[in-house]
This record gives C-alpha cells, sequence and structure tokens, in this order.
C-alpha cells in the first residue's frame, strides 16, 4: 500500500463587497468545517493564507468561527502565511502599492493572531522576479508557486531556491490541486502497489464544503489511514535535505501554456485583447496615479481606502469570461467587475484637491468600462 505525505495549502478569500448571505454560507460550510476537523482529527493540519480583508469580514459577519481560527492557531494545529490585504495582482502594480498592501496584511495578523509567518502567498500564486525581490526583502523565507512558472523538472524532494535570491520556493502538484485532492489521495491509497509518495496541493479552501460536498466522506477517511501524514509547508520544508537553484518566470496558479506562449501570463486579469480589463486598467492606474499626487488631501484616507478595494484581483477576474478549472464558475460576474469599477472612481471623486479635469478623465474611464461591461452582459451572457 502507499505511504503517502500530504502538504496542504490552503487559501481563503471574498471580495471586499461580497454580499453578506454569501459570505454567512461559506464560512459555515467550509471555514467552519475545516476548523472543526482540526478539532476532530490530531493529524490534520495545514498551511492557511487568509486575506486580511476576510478577517475583517469574519470579525463582523462571523465572530465565532474567526474565535475557531483564533484558537487552532494559539494551538498551532496550523500555519498562516502572509500575504497582500484585499488580494490584488502585485506583479501588476507598482511597488508602492505592493508594499502597502503587505503591511496592511501584516498588521491585522499581528492584531488578531500576534504572528509574523515566515511564508508568503502571492495571491492567485501570480508571480514576477520584481514581486519576489519586494518579499524577500521584507523578510519572508517562502512561496508557494504553480509548476507553471519554471520550465525545470520538479522533484518534491528537493529544497528550491530562486536562482540569485535565495528565497525559498515550493510547488503545488497542478493536477492533484485541480481534482478534489482527499478523493484524489483517497483513490491512490486503493492501489496495491507498494509506492512512498509526496503530494503537494493548494487549493481554495471553499473547496472544501462549498464548492464541493464530499459526500463519501474521503477526507475524513484518509485522516484515519495511518499511512498518510500531513505536514504543514514548514514542517515538510524541514525534511528536505537536498538543495537546488531554480529559474522562474512570470505565471500564476492558473496560467496557461498557451498563455506563456502569448506573452500573457496574467491573462485573466489583464488581457490585452480583453477591452474591458484595458479600461479597468486605465482607471486604476488614474486612481493610483492621483492618490499618490495628492497626500495630504483632507480625504486621502476614503481615497485609499476605496482605491486599496478597488485593486482586489475580483474587479479584473470576474470580467476575463474564461473556464478556468472544473472547481470554478465562468469567471464573468458582470456586478463584481461593476462594484470594483465603482471603488476605483470613487477613490479619484474623494480627491478634493484633484482637478476637474483629472475628475472626469476617471468619470470617462468608469463609464466606458461600465457601458462595455453591461453591453457585453446582454448581447453575451444573459443566457
Amino acid at each position: 500500500m502507499s505511504k503517502i505525505t500530504w502538504v496542504n495549502f490552503l487559501h481563503i478569500y471574498q471580495p471586499p463587497w461580497q454580499e453578506e448571505g454569501i459570505i454567512h454560507q461559506t464560512a459555515r460550510e467550509s471555514y467552519d468545517y475545516l476548523f472543526t476537523l482540526l478539532e476532530k482529527y490530531p493529524k490534520f493540519t495545514f498551511t492557511l493564507n487568509i486575506s486580511g480583508s476576510l478577517i475583517e469580514q469574519l470579525n463582523i459577519l462571523e465572530p465565532e468561527i474567526l474565535a475557531k481560527l483564533q484558537l487552532v492557531v494559539k494551538n498551532k494545529r496550523l500555519e498562516l502565511t502572509a500575504s497582500a490585504f484585499y488580494h490584488p495582482i502585485l506583479p501588476l502594480l507598482p511597488e508602492q502599492e505592493v508594499l502597502r498592501q503587505i503591511k496592511l496584511n501584516q498588521e491585522i495578523l499581528f492584531k488578531y493572531f500576534k504572528i509574523k509567518p515566515a511564508g508568503f502567498y502571492l495571491p492567485e500564486m501570480a508571480y514576477s522576479l520584481k514581486t519576489a525581490k519586494i518579499i524577500k526583502k521584507l523578510g519572508f523565507s517562502w512561496i508557494i508557486l504553480d509548476p507553471i512558472s519554471t520550465s525545470q523538472k520538479i522533484n518534491n524532494n528537493i529544497l528550491y531556491q530562486i536562482k540569485n535570491l535565495g528565497l525559498k520556493v515550493i510547488f503545488r502538484d497542478r493536477c492533484y490541486s485541480q481534482s478534489y485532492p482527499a478523493e484524489a489521495i483517497y483513490q491512490k491509497f486503493q492501489h496495491q502497489e507498494i509506492k512512498v509518495e509526496t503530494i503537494i496541493t493548494a487549493t481554495d479552501g471553499e473547496m472544501y464544503g462549498h464548492k464541493h460536498e464530499d459526500w463519501q466522506g474521503h477526507l475524513e477517511k484518509i485522516l484515519v489511514n495511518k499511512n498518510l501524514d500531513v505536514l504543514t509547508v514548514s514542517q515538510y520544508l524541514k525534511t528536505l535535505k537536498q538543495t537546488a537553484s531554480v529559474s522562474l518566470r512570470d505565471s500564476s496558479w492558473e496560467t496557461s501554456q498557451k498563455d506563456l506562449q502569448k506573452n500573457i501570463p496574467f491573462a485573466l486579469w489583464q488581457d490585452p485583447k480583453n477591452s474591458i480589463h484595458k479600461t479597468l486598467w486605465q482607471l486604476a492606474n488614474l486612481s493610483i496615479s492621483l492618490v499618490k499626487k495628492y497626500p495630504k488631501d483632507q480625504n486621502h484616507f476614503w481615497a485609499r481606502y476605496h482605491l486599496d478595494r478597488g485593486l482586489s484581483s475580483c474587479t479584473f477576474w470576474w470580467a476575463s469570461a474564461k473556464k478556468v478549472g472544473i472547481f470554478s464558475d465562468l469567471a464573468w460576474h458582470p456586478d463584481m467587475v461593476d462594484n470594483g469599477a465603482e471603488e476605483l472612481v470613487r477613490s479619484a471623486r474623494s480627491l478634493k484637491q484633484a482637478s476637474v479635469a483629472e475628475k472626469i478623465q476617471a468619470e470617462r474611464y468608469y463609464t466606458k468600462a461600465k457601458r462595455l461591461i453591461w453591453e457585453r452582459h446582454w448581447r453575451k451572457y444573459n443566457i
């Protein structure tokens, strides 16, 4: 029978403007489910990224579930990572915005959990060397990526470090991660051959219970299997004796080989052929420049607040209109895109010192984006 070591990385996040009912539902179906399993099965553990914005949402809407998370972190039943507060695509932002989002996230992690994580999760595993250098400079020791980010063959028994940078990186198994990992591992245990294997998965935590109902109980079945070991990322890194350097390329955990061939590694958020993406980034970049230009504006706090929220990956992802996995819907949701665009224009609107011309330009980008969103929806996706 197989002997499997499972390194399970989970990421949980909700858009900052998510409907309260959906947050309640997801929190009960997924987050509470996972934290309860930690209490029930001593073997179960995982490395978790929770965005700072979701921590705030749970504190208001589901404080009991946030308290459960605080308890399991305190008891070292799971490991938390650092990330960016509002889940933006970091390689697409100026360094100042990247640093701000990371700092905000660090502050809220320390506020609620009194920790400074060693690992860093790039939202959507969106990697660039520029961003990796920032992460290394801030003192984080490891990141996790999809294997699409390298052309090298990956061995799960080797500790990889980014070439000429020294930042440790581990790679998820894309095939297992795009399935339901617990079922895939359960099926491996049904085979008769003797095999020792390390499986590294990284998925949205919402897959467990909310996006996928494990009615056959695969997860709980494998957690009682004596031939399964479950490790956090940091625990796994300590087991690795052999090291190697690795060269990486711009990518995300949804990047395809076709995207790489077209040189659009972040196609779900910035596709040059997507007119909505183009207009949204024109608005986003204008708002970024205005917030930077008027730091002493009396409404600077609110301009920053709306900008931070508008830069959420959902603003752009839901305009991509692509199907990216068996557990994902078609990435088209006009209300989500509309909400993000409104946050971006409200940032510009908030600045009293911004000129009339600057505000009118922001409004032009916003109204163009809104028109493109809803024209596309009614013409193509209103089924």
